[in-house]
């Protein structure tokens, strides 16, 4: 035994038979297992999530809305679809968690980087701190994370309603995306980044009006009020998501009520022979969709901090001597 080891230690390298280390395939094991754990998830979520057909020809498709949602109650409160609820809903805490501290902190980080005088002063309070939340703040805490889950499960399975394609269905059709929804093979400037304005901009439009709408008197002081007890918010996103539960989910579910508009569209009507007026909807990838709301919650999160962050765009040296001369030429016809 003592000889065999030795030669096998002595043998040129070239000649030794290339063999994975125990880590190599511990590691090997481990991912493929959280791909096929993850792949398992999704495929299972996905499964719920009922399409529309025009036809009566389908029976595994609702042809109507009250049917759509019957098929998706059924589907969705299975023991194993509540179980992957659970599942997601747990990964998508941890990941505002990871969140709010990256929000939190990086900017401090950053902060601390540059010199005296570039430092920016954090915004002054002008109120009372919420130093210790109530019962009530942790409970409304609480159940927005939670819901944070269903709308994840919601929103990504309206995207893969729309993106899904089946053998027989008509591949030009801009709505369904092409090969599904987590492909990467189609992804493309067209429906990755031009989107993406359109979808805050939708997004904001909405926010508007409900924000509006929560401010008014018979309504502020039964869900607004709530989030304006903290009158200098400085947690990020715990700041940010300390609000009415139904305020939260108004909100969040705001991002599908934009999403669906921009694949959707908004009715089209032909004036004249040449002129059509609307929006026919266009395809939104995945990643767009992650970025949407991914910005959303990184600027949600700034929004309820003390950073001050100013954009300044720097003028030409020909508008700031015309700035002078103005100046001066005003200075002496004032004297």
């Amino acid at each position: 035994t003592m000889a065999l080891h030795w030669s096998a230690l002595l043998l040129p390298s070239e000649s030794k038979p290339e063999q994975p280390s125990t880590i190599t395939i511990i590691m090997s094991s481990n991912n493929n297992t959280i791909v096929s754990f993850a792949t398992g998830l999704v495929s299972r979520l996905a499964a719920t999530i009922p399409t529309l057909s025009p036809s009566n020809n389908d029976d595994n498709k609702a042809t109507s809305s009250s049917e759509l949602l019957t098929q998706l109650l059924n589907d969705i409160t299975t023991p194993q679809s509540l179980q992957d609820l659970f599942v997601l809903t747990t990964i998508v805490v941890v990941a505002l968690e990871i969140l709010n501290q990256l929000v939190y902190h990086v900017p401090t980080l950053l902060q601390n980087l540059l010199t005296n005088d570039e430092k920016k002063k954090a915004i002054p309070v002008r109120g009372k701190h919420l130093d210790n939340f109530t019962v009530k703040d942790y409970t409304f805490i609480m159940i927005n994370k939670c819901m944070t889950g269903l709308f994840v499960y919601c929103y990504f399975g309206y995207l893969w309603s729309v993106r899904k394609l089946d053998d027989e269905e008509d591949s030009s059709n801009n709505n369904t995306g092409g090969q599904g929804i987590f492909t990467t093979t189609n992804l493309s400037i067209h429906n990755t980044i031009l989107p993406l304005p359109l979808l805050f901009l939708i997004y904001d439009f909405f926010y508007t009006l409900l924000h509006w709408f929560l401010h008014m008197k018979a309504v502020y002081a039964h869900v607004h009020k709530h989030h304006h007890f903290q009158k200098a918010p400085s947690r990020a996103n715990i700041d940010a998501v300390n609000v009415h539960p139904l305020e939260f989910f108004l909100g969040e579910f705001n991002h599908i009520l934009a999403l669906v508009l921009v694949v959707q569209g908004v009715g089209t009507v032909s004036v004249g022979e040449y002129i059509t007026v609307g929006y026919r909807g266009m395809d939104v990838s995945w990643v767009c969709a992650v970025l949407f709301i991914g910005l959303g919650g990184i600027l949600a999160g700034l929004n309820h901090t003390r950073h001050d962050v100013v954009l300044s765009v720097p003028s030409s040296s020909v508008a700031t001597d015309a700035s002078s001369d103005t100046d001066a030429t005003s200075s002496s016809s004032s004297s």
